[in-house]
């Protein structure tokens, strides 16, 4: 078949855009030919629409008017749902372009119909899907209720679309949810779905240190006694990514019990070794002001931050040099994922597959989908306390100090790489590319009949013109 993954961005480093690539490779794996449409924010696609970037000034004013927690209503009711109208209309024009160009036989569209952040783009596909019978495979990775800043509508017009649209109802669309919590959500609101977790491919071969990124750690400022903790996720609030600064200032009080003793990788931290944190990721526009009080909070514990992410690509670039996602971890002594939500959450697996020690803070997802599989890992518990001077998460004392003492304990017990030995077999039967790869096998052959019966839905339209 000739299938198109659709969505806002691609070859990032962000979980979605690395979920994409494993699909991509599972399809070709199985003799599909795939093409990857995005915006323009993107490095590994082979179409681009420039109006699926949410970072367009265009597309911001649409989802700062369509959601009070923004708190800007420059648009009436009547002048948003037009500009909606408008943006769809382009964005189903450009791709009914391509679709002419490849006649795709399925769509595999990722958050486009889930998604707070560019609405306009889901009632776009809608139509598309309407006037063209093409079948949809829909991976909601997020959907716009679970995130505070999407949660209320700000005129019923807007909810009215979302009802209509985030996502769509279609025999032609095919529901996959990325955990169990969405899955009963979606249920509630009158639609089945499936549930395909994060995977990773463990059979590839260990991420090590080579010629290629042996200066790594000489361009990002960190010494090879170091004790290198990574945060690898992207830079948004919702990462958490203060809960893993109060665990390194902590690390550093504790520095005693690390010095002058192996740790389970055998390095030797010292008492001249930093105790570094590392962030492989980048950060998104509208996370600068985090950025900004994450530099303040460093300052205020004195621990050393490291931000990479213009170094780090999702695969190795020679000119100008880009180290990939997984040559960080190559150097890391801990990961760290405190997270507090997630659709699922990459960097946990991808943890499990370097046979890294990392620490989480237990997020519903990973409560309900993920910690009943197995896994030995450190824990930040999974409730927070009041917020800082900054606004900043914060955990109990007690919590902070139990996640420390299993940090020391993980870093220097000698059976510690049998634990994450064993943590990788887990990750490889519950998550590896192959439960894929027997999913598509499995499910894909009803859609090779393009002379199929099944009967397409009208989507009523009242917001969206159709130009027809």
């Amino acid at each position: 078949m000739k299938i198109g993954i659709v969505h806002y961005r691609a070859g990032r480093t962000d979980g979605v855009s690395l979920e994409i690539e494993k699909r991509r490779k599972v399809l070709e794996s199985l003799g599909h030919e795939v093409r990857i449409i995005s915006g323009p924010v993107s490095s590994s696609s082979d179409y681009v629409i420039n109006l699926l970037e949410f970072d367009f000034p265009e597309i911001i004013a649409i989802k700062e008017n369509c959601f009070a927690w923004f708190n800007n209503l420059g648009m009436t009711a009547t002048e948003l749902m037009q500009r909606i109208s408008n943006i769809s209309l382009r964005i189903k024009d450009e791709f009914t372009r391509i679709h002419e160009q490849e006649k795709f036989d399925l769509l595999l569209v990722h958050n486009i119909f889930s998604h707070g952040r560019h609405i306009a783009a889901a009632s776009a596909f809608a139509h598309f899907i309407r006037s063209h019978n093409v079948d949809v495979i829909a991976t909601h990775h997020d959907f716009y209720w679970e995130r505070r800043e999407y949660a209320q509508p700000s005129f019923p017009e807007v909810e009215a679309y979302l009802n209509e649209y985030v996502p769509m109802r279609s025999p032609r669309v095919k529901h996959i949810c990325i955990n169990t919590i969405a899955q009963r959500k979606l249920e509630e609101r009158g639609m089945k779905s499936e549930v395909i977790g994060d995977v990773f491919d463990f059979s590839r071969k260990s991420w090590g240190r080579d010629d290629f990124n042996s200066d790594l750690l000489k361009n990002i400022n960190v010494n090879e006694d170091d004790l290198i903790v990574l945060q690898a996720t992207r830079i948004v609030r919702r990462k958490g990514i203060e809960l893993a600064m109060h665990l390194v200032a902590r690390l550093d009080e504790w520095r005693h019990f690390l010095c002058d003793k192996p740790l389970y990788n055998g390095k030797k931290i010292t008492w001249d070794s930093k105790i570094v944190l590392v962030l492989a990721g980048y950060a998104e526009k509208d996370a600068l002001d985090y950025v900004a009080k994450l530099k303040k909070l460093a300052k205020k514990l004195n621990i050393e931050l490291r931000f990479i992410g213009s170094v780090i690509n999702q695969t190795r670039k020679t000119n100008p040099k880009r180290y990939s996602l997984w040559d960080s971890y190559a150097y890391a002594d801990l990961v760290t994922f405190p997270s507090q939500s997630e659709g699922w959450g990459n960097q946990f697996i991808e943890a499990v597959f370097a046979r890294c020690p990392v620490a989480v803070f237990e997020y519903p997802v990973f409560c309900s989908d993920v910690k009943s599989e197995g896994y030995e890992y450190i824990s930040l518990g999974r409730k927070t306390i009041e917020p800082d001077e900054f606004g900043l998460e914060q955990i109990d004392e007690n919590t902070l100090v139990n996640a420390c003492a299993e940090t020391v304990e993980f870093l220097t017990r000698e059976d510690t790489q049998e634990r994450l030995d064993h943590n990788f077999e887990l990750g490889r039967k519950y998550h590896d590319l192959s439960v894929l790869r027997e999913y598509y096998k499995k499910n894909l052959a009803k859609y090779t009949h393009p002379e199929s019966n099944r009967s397409s839905e009208l989507i009523p339209s009242e917001y969206i013109n159709t130009g027809t």
